[in-house]
């Protein structure tokens, strides 16, 4: 799927999402998270993609795969944080959204603490 077609499915949804919020708005959240899942669904194949090349790229590279996983799993928290926020802010529940986006910006730190050990045990090895 390309950039214009999700761009034209986010639109839609968007419109629909007005009209839906004005007369009930309470399935116009369950509307966004549909349509949200509809277009990462819709990214899955390109997404194997992405994942394929890193792969590529960090057997390549000589990097461990516990380097390569970590890149990955930052990248999903990342992701589905944003997305979990983006759909607390539609409800209009911007602190839950906050708190969303603070998880995940601890996962993500929870995540790098191998990357940091072995740049702290690299630095020990260079300064010895």
């Amino acid at each position: 799927m390309d950039i214009f077609q999700i761009v034209v499915w986010g639109i839609t949804a968007s419109v629909i999402l007005l009209v839906v919020r004005r007369e009930r708005p309470e399935l116009a959240v369950a509307f966004s998270l549909v349509a949200g899942v509809s277009i990462l669904v819709a990214l899955l194949p390109s997404l194997r993609t992405v994942v394929s090349a890193f792969s590529d790229i960090a057997s390549e590279s000589g990097l461990g795969p516990l380097y390569f996983g970590i890149i990955l799993k930052v990248l999903a928290v990342s992701y589905i944080a944003d997305l979990g926020a983006s759909i607390c802010r539609d409800a209009n529940e911007n602190l839950i959204a906050s708190r969303v986006e603070m998880a995940g910006k601890i996962l993500i730190l929870l995540c790098s603490i191998p990357i940091i050990q072995g740049i702290v045990e690299l630095i020990r090895t260079l300064l010895a």
